[in-house]
């Protein structure tokens, strides 16, 4: 960490020592890792510190005396420019929350301030290893026919029992969690409201459909939402010589992903609405409350790391193959768009996660040249091939041959044939390689 370029969410600057410091060792242990730099100012100017060993022992003592309970800290003297500068490492804590004076703090930009009641309660839940979605429902009187009904046709159970529903960890000795509330058919969370809105044109000023979607299961969320992208997004289909393509404004997948994981990562905590918003140009996907607690925005914008807020909700959504795979689906989404001149964005707030889907401009979109090869088109299978590839970027030689039942040498036969012809790319090699189609475009 350079610890020179400027305060931020991580970075502390501080003139001198002062009591004022306790606040942001409060908001480092209970949020995430941070320096303090004692003996620069807040514009960056290297003073100084003299005294150090006097000073470390000083903030030892505040520290010590002030935190409840005592957060893992370190104090580092390091020399710049020929003056010394002491460094206060503070690491994010697993006994939440961290309090000075009774108060737990946060980091809002370069500042430390008081949390609000909902994210002291998440703190304490936090601590004791809990989440939201941990918590005793209160509404106890909840059905499942939705659930039953896709576990039925994916898991091929008989019904759904009740010590299904503790192996699925929606229910214990004390009742039905809020995780079961949320699946249930009728979902009486308030802060599980969702605003399914489609605009006239790019800005907020007209609005030309709306739907707020509540009190019913996730489930059936999901699958609103993408009954609103079926109505609200137009598909364009190119014909060039024998072959056909359908093109959707906004990729099927990257939409399905993104509602996937808004209703995964979503803070039901927060009574705040989340929102699905329809413009000419794009797609926008609001998820209330920032990253879940251990994620930093690099590790989300890789999509590397999987650690979703409301982990039973995951899995339930995994074993229905909602999703492939956990911290799969923003790299999913990249590579959607890895096709197109257009990209995707991704915003983190304080308070919001956003994810932006721009529509694709059909014009611009030419397809692979349909190569002769002896006089012959591509056949039918290898069309079908090529299809499937194009819906399921990374898709592996076993996905493709699965598909199109053919043999392992006539899968790859095809698959060599798609890739000689510039038709398809390789990715990957040995058991992890897979392909993905070749787009050209303007």
């Amino acid at each position: 960490m350079n610890f020179f370029e400027g305060e931020s969410k991580y970075i502390e600057y501080k003139k001198e020592y002062s009591n004022t410091i306790l606040k942001s060792v409060s908001a480092f242990a209970n949020y995430q890792d941070g320096v303090i730099v004692i003996g620069i100012t807040d514009e960056g100017s290297i003073i100084g510190v003299s005294n150090g060993e006097e000073l470390k022992l000083n903030i030892e003592n505040a520290i010590n005396d002030n935190i409840i309970p005592k957060p893992f800290y370190e104090l580092e003297t390091i020399e710049k420019n020929d003056k010394k500068l002491l460094l206060l490492k503070v690491y994010k804590g697993e006994y939440t929350p961290y309090l000075y004076k009774n108060k737990a703090y946060m980091r809002r930009d370069t500042s430390s301030v008081q949390t609000d009641k909902t994210d002291m309660e998440n703190l304490i839940l936090q601590g004791r290893n809990l989440t939201f979605e941990d918590l005793q429902a209160k509404e106890q009187d909840l059905s499942f026919k939705i659930l039953e009904t896709l576990l039925k046709k994916e898991l091929k159970i008989s019904s759904l029992s009740e010590d299904l529903l503790i192996t699925l960890d929606l229910k214990n000795t004390q009742g039905f969690n809020n995780a079961a509330a949320l699946l249930a058919d009728e979902n009486p969370l308030e802060s599980s409201k969702l605003q399914l809105i489609s605009y006239m044109d790019h800005s907020v000023r007209n609005i030309k459909d709306r739907d707020t979607v509540q009190f019913i299961s996730i489930l059936k969320q999901y699958e609103k939402c993408i009954e609103f992208y079926r109505k609200h997004i137009n598909v364009s289909e190119i014909i060039k010589g024998p072959y056909r393509e359908i093109i959707e404004e906004v990729p099927f997948i990257a939409y399905r992903e993104a509602v996937a994981n808004l209703i995964i990562h979503r803070d039901y905590s927060k009574n705040v609405d989340s929102r699905i918003e329809f413009f000419s140009d794009r797609i926008e996907i609001i998820s209330p409350g920032s990253l879940p607690s251990g994620i930093s925005e690099e590790e989300f914008l890789e999509g590397r790391i999987s650690n979703p807020r409301n982990k039973k909700i995951a899995h339930i959504f995994y074993r229905l193959k909602i999703i492939e795979k956990l911290a799969t689906g923003i790299r999913r989404i990249k590579e959607i768009y890895s096709e197109y001149k257009e990209d995707p964005e991704f915003i983190v707030t304080e308070n919001t996660v956003v994810v932006v889907l721009p529509k694709i401009n059909v014009a611009e979109i030419i397809m692979p040249p349909v190569r002769e090869n002896d006089g012959k088109y591509l056949t039918l299978k290898e069309e079908q091939v090529y299809d499937f590839i194009r819906r399921n970027p990374g898709s592996k030689r076993e996905d493709v041959q699965k598909y199109i039942g053919l043999g392992k040498t006539q899968t790859n036969t095809i698959l060599t044939k798609l890739r000689d012809q510039a038709y398809i790319i390789k990715i990957g090699n040995g058991p992890a390689t897979a392909y993905k189609i070749v787009r050209k475009v303007i």
